[in-house]
């Protein structure tokens, strides 16, 4: 009976550069089509929900994760053409940008509260939780990148999951359905149908799920769960209504 050869090394390669570009290309589509009405082609395409207002502080957190992203899709394209010199020295620029994510993440979630910037379903304190509860996972997935940036398979994973583990919001930008605790569940389980890819590239190539990918899979899941306890119980606004930054 013939038998399948084995990829070579150069192969391999070839197919893991593939992998990850293609990821970045498709996750950029993504945040491109959800935020598409409200941010980069507002006014310009209708959306069947009211459109919030764009205040200075998430103009400036548009244009910062923008950037990320734009900087995230170079990296994965300038390894994909052997170019490891180049992402290296993109490298730093890349991680001071997704650090300054992590208070503008922080100071978007509080303010939005004076915008009333809520579904319906739900109110504004309580809808702090929300972007809230991604913040820790996604600066220990930069950080663990970042300390992993000589380990190829721990750094590239761990990038690939802090930007994954941020796909809620243009996910949740979706016209799946009226505003409803339902649909922003289904939008979560979508976001965790995202790994989807990196956990049978991990089953392709190396026969497991790989630690980084646990990781991400389980932190996504546990704040999914997070977001639809509190939003369900309501327990949060009290809390959030302590919050530096929160309106009094």
């Amino acid at each position: 009976m013939a038998t399948l050869a084995a990829p070579t090394a150069a192969e391999a390669q070839s197919a893991e550069r593939k992998f990850y570009s293609r990821m970045a290309l498709f996750m950029t589509a993504v945040i491109f089509v959800g935020f598409m009405p409200s941010f980069y082609l507002r006014g310009m395409v209708h959306y069947p929900r009211p459109n919030p207002s764009l205040p200075p502080h998430v103009m400036v957190h548009g244009l910062v994760f923008s950037a990320w992203l734009l900087i995230f899709i170079v990296q994965t394209q300038l390894v994909a053409a052997g170019r490891r010199d180049l992402h290296m020295m993109l490298g730093a620029l890349s991680f001071v940008i997704a650090l300054a994510l992590v208070p503008l993440m922080y100071l978007t979630a509080v303010w939005q509260v004076a915008r009333q910037n809520a579904p319906p379903f739900t109110d504004p304190l309580d809808w702090t939780i929300v972007p809230l509860s991604g913040i820790i996972p996604f600066a220990l997935m930069l950080w663990i990148g970042w300390t992993s940036r000589r380990e190829a398979q721990w750094h590239k994973r761990a990038m690939l999951v802090a930007m994954l583990m941020i796909m809620q919001p243009g996910i949740g930008r979706f016209p799946i359905g009226p505003p409803s605790l339902l649909i922003h569940a289904i939008g979560g389980i979508l976001t965790l149908a995202l790994f989807i890819p990196l956990i049978l590239w991990d089953r392709k190539t190396i026969g497991e799920l790989h630690p980084v990918t646990s990781l991400g899979v389980s932190l996504t899941a546990l704040v999914i769960i997070i977001q639809v306890g509190v939003l369900a119980t309501n327990v949060w606004a009290p809390i959030a209504a302590h919050l530096p930054g929160v309106p009094s």
